[in-house]
């Protein structure tokens, strides 16, 4: 047995991180899904454009959405979290993992 962990056997391989979510890969799909129609190029409710990095990060009327390294003072995350008014999307809830990816999105950095 001894000699079987010396060599690398028996012992689980270590499981590889998953990649730092990205904008482009991560976010943009879920914002295209549950947010651009309202917030995109045909019609961005409070000046807010969330069909590109840049109109992300530059928020609305009441200025910046996300803190990149900063999710709990992230508007973005508190209105998809509905931990403020008025939630987002406002007629159904986003699904546990799109929400923890732009968390983990926005917690890493908020990078493109």
């Amino acid at each position: 047995m001894a000699l079987a962990l010396v060599l690398g056997f028996g012992a689980a391989p270590a499981a590889a991180a998953p990649p730092t979510p990205s904008f482009a890969r991560d976010v943009a799909p879920v914002l295209n899904r549950w947010c651009v129609a309202c917030h995109g190029p045909e019609e961005a409710e409070a000046d807010l454009r969330l069909d590109s990095y840049e109109g992300a990060l530059k928020g609305g009327d009441d200025g910046p959405v996300i803190a990149p390294g900063d999710p709990t003072n992230s508007q973005l995350l508190a209105q998809i979290e509905r931990r403020v008014r008025p939630p987002m999307p406002p007629k159904k809830r986003l699904p546990r993992d799109p929400v923890v990816t732009i968390r983990t999105w926005i917690a890493s950095g908020a990078r493109p």
